[in-house]
């Protein structure tokens, strides 16, 4: 079940990609949250973060969380500047 929601979002981001119009100026944030979850799911199901010590598990969510987080600011910045 994770490769089909790994094919779906990436079809889906790649359709949202190619309509700016349909989200404006939202739509990389919109694929940047498409991508974080979808690292997020390699991580648990193709890397077994889900069985790791929750120091590992903890800080790979930090890592990706804050990735996303920050390209999102500077995309919104830079789309606001």
């Amino acid at each position: 079940m994770v490769w089909l929601f790994l094919v779906l979002a990436t079809l889906g981001s790649s359709w949202l990609a190619g309509h700016h119009s349909f989200a404006g100026e939202w739509t990389a944030v919109f694929v940047m949250l498409v991508a974080y979850a979808k690292a997020r799911a390699i991580m648990l199901y193709f890397m077994d973060l889900r069985a790791a010590e929750l120091p590992w598990r903890l800080s790979f969510e930090a890592w990706g969380l804050a990735s996303a987080a920050v390209i999102i600011a500077l995309w919104l910045q830079a789309a606001n500047a």
